[in-house]
């Protein structure tokens, strides 16, 4: 699997988590819920994170918290 299909299945994966706990949760508990833990590789939830906040796939609420977008 590339790179890019990677962390596309992995920012899909926190979309669904953080709507599913109502789109907002602390970075430690995305992980957790993620199961990022078992990722192919370890530094890919940051990575996975840090794209998808970029992009405006899920977006930062200080150091600590993120969010998912409303859906329109």
């Amino acid at each position: 699997m590339s790179l890019e299909v990677r962390h596309e299945v992995e920012i899909c994966r926190m979309e669904r988590v953080l709507r599913s706990y109502g789109g907002v949760l602390t970075r430690d508990r995305l992980f957790a819920e993620c199961g990022a833990e078992k990722w192919p590789v370890l530094d890919s939830f940051q990575v996975a994170l840090a794209d998808a906040i970029a992009t405006g796939r899920v977006r930062a609420l200080g150091p600590h918290l993120v969010e998912v977008p409303v859906e329109p």
